[in-house]
C-alpha cells in the first residue's frame, strides 16, 4: 500500500472549512447591520444607549474612560430594543452591561455553525497528528530531497534513502541525522533535507542489518569529544543520550586526530557499548 502524507490536504480541507465558517459569521453580522439600519438605529450611541465622554488613548481596551446616557433624538430603551447594537462595537463593551455585540444566528445557522467549529477542530488535529507522523526521527524511513551545501564529494546524494538511526544537534545548532541505507552505509544528511517515505516501517529487514553489522563490526553512536587525555590515547565522550565514558583510541579509529567539542560518529565495540548500558545485555549474540 502506497504510503501517503495527507498534511497538504487536511490543510486544503481545513481552509474551505475556515472560508464556509467566515462566510456564515460575515453573512450573520450584514444581517444584523441591514437590520439596525432599516429601523434607524442611533448612531450616536449605536444602540448601546450610553455614550464616550472621555478616554485617555491610552488603553486599547478602553478601561479608562467615563460616559454618559445617549441624549440623542428619537434614542429610546424601545428604539436600542428594536435595532439591537450595531457590529461595530468593538470597544468599552466590557465596562458596560449588556454592551456587547453577539450575532444573531437562525437555530439552522447555530447548527451548522457548530457542525463547522467541531470538524475544523478535528482536522486542525488531524494535521498535527500527520505533522509529526512525518517528521524526521529514529525509526523512520527517510529519503534525501535536497542537496546539501560544501564540497560535492562531502554531500549526501539526492535519492538517498534509509533507517534513520539517531538525531542530533552540531556544535552549530543545525540538526543532524545519521542514516544506514540498505547496504549498510552510513549517512549524515541535514533534518531539513529530507522527507520521510515510511514513518511506520517494517523493521525485520533493518534488525537484521544491525545485528550483522554489529556482530561484524561493533556499535555505531553519534558522540561529541568532551575531553582529550593529555598523552593523546584517549578521549572523554558523551553521546547524543547522555552517557559519558572515556574510550580509548585504539577501541576507536574515529578518535585518532579528535579535537574537543567535535561531534562524530564512531563505532564502539559491542562490550564496551554493552558495559556502559547503550546494548542491552540480552540483545547481544
Amino acid at each position: 500500500m502506497k504510503i501517503v502524507n495527507r498534511s497538504d490536504e487536511l490543510k486544503s480541507r481545513l481552509g474551505d472549512l475556515s472560508r464556509e465558517l467566515s462566510v456564515l459569521e460575515r453573512d450573520a453580522v450584514l444581517r444584523d447591520e441591514k437590520k439596525f439600519d432599516d429601523v434607524s438605529g442611533c448612531k450616536t450611541c449605536r444602540g448601546r444607549g450610553w455614550v464616550v465622554t472621555w478616554d485617555t488613548l491610552d488603553s486599547m481596551s478602553g478601561c479608562y474612560h467615563e460616559s454618559s446616557s445617549c441624549s440623542a433624538e428619537g434614542c429610546t430603551p424601545e428604539s436600542r430594543e428594536l435595532s439591537g447594537l450595531h457590529p461595530s462595537n468593538t470597544k468599552y463593551d466590557n465596562f458596560h452591561n449588556n454592551s456587547r455585540y453577539n450575532p444573531a444566528y437562525s437555530d439552522e445557522d447555530v447548527e451548522k455553525k457548530t457542525n463547522l467549529e467541531t470538524e475544523i477542530s478535528q482536522v486542525r488535529a488531524e494535521i498535527d497528528v500527520e505533522i509529526r507522523r512525518f517528521t524526521p526521527e529514529e525509526g523512520k524511513i527517510v529519503k534525501v530531497v535536497k542537496a546539501g551545501r560544501g564540497p560535492k564529494d562531502r554531500q549526501v546524494p539526492v535519492g538517498t534513502s534509509g533507517l534513520v538511526k539517531k538525531s542530533f544537534f552540531n556544535d552549530w545548532g543545525t540538526q543532524k541525522l545519521l542514516i544506514v541505507d540498505k547496504t549498510g552505509n552510513k549517512w549524515w544528511p541535514h533534518a531539513k533535507k529530507v522527507a520521510v517515505i515510511d514513518p511506520e516501517p517494517d523493521m525485520e529487514f533493518w534488525n537484521r542489518l544491525e545485528q550483522k553489522e554489529r556482530n561484524m563490526t561493533g556499535f555505531p553512536v553519534v558522540a561529541t569529544i568532551k575531553a582529550v587525555a593529555r598523552s593523546g590515547k584517549a578521549s572523554l565522550i558523551r553521546t547524543t543520550t547522555g552517557v559519558e565514558m572515556w574510550v580509548p583510541k585504539s577501541q576507536a579509529a574515529e578518535l585518532d586526530g579528535a579535537r574537543r567539542g567535535q561531534t562524530l560518529s564512531l563505532m564502539l565495540p559491542m562490550w564496551l557499548a554493552t558495559e556502559k548500558g547503550l546494548v542491552p545485555k540480552e540483545r547481544v549474540s
